[in-house]
């Protein structure tokens, strides 16, 4: 499996949960057709892991702005991370050959939670 494959393999596993998820969920449920997303999103954590994408990005990302006009609650962050480092452990226990890269993925997501605790001022 490429790195590129497996990025993709984490992020929708993770956002299948979020869909569905009791605290969280409802973020994402408002969003029509939310799946044609998640190739755009796997592009973003490429670019922050991988230093490039496979995939064409038409604008740049604004995570910060995009996340602040949801009105996301620091427990619904503390949600958000918890379910996401469940997807990424799963993938990483199923494909044992990304470890590496799933420890980088850590730091990022540690790096993101302080941007998100400072800039969106929960």
């Amino acid at each position: 499996m490429s790195e590129t494959e497996w990025i993709f393999n984490v992020v929708d596993s993770f956002y299948q949960k979020a869909k569905i998820d009791v605290l969280i969920g409802y973020h994402f449920r408002v969003i029509k057709d939310f799946d044609t997303h998640i190739p755009r999103i796997a592009s973003f954590w490429e670019l922050q892991l991988l230093g490039k994408s496979s995939r064409p990005i038409a604008e740049p990302f604004d995570v910060a702005r995009l996340h602040m006009a949801m009105g996301i609650h620091r427990g619904e962050l503390g949600r958000w991370l918890l379910l996401f480092r469940k997807s990424l452990q799963n993938e990483t226990d199923k494909h044992p050959e990304m470890k590496a890269l799933s420890e980088n993925w850590e730091e990022k997501l540690k790096f993101f939670e302080g941007v998100f605790l400072r800039l969106l001022r929960f």
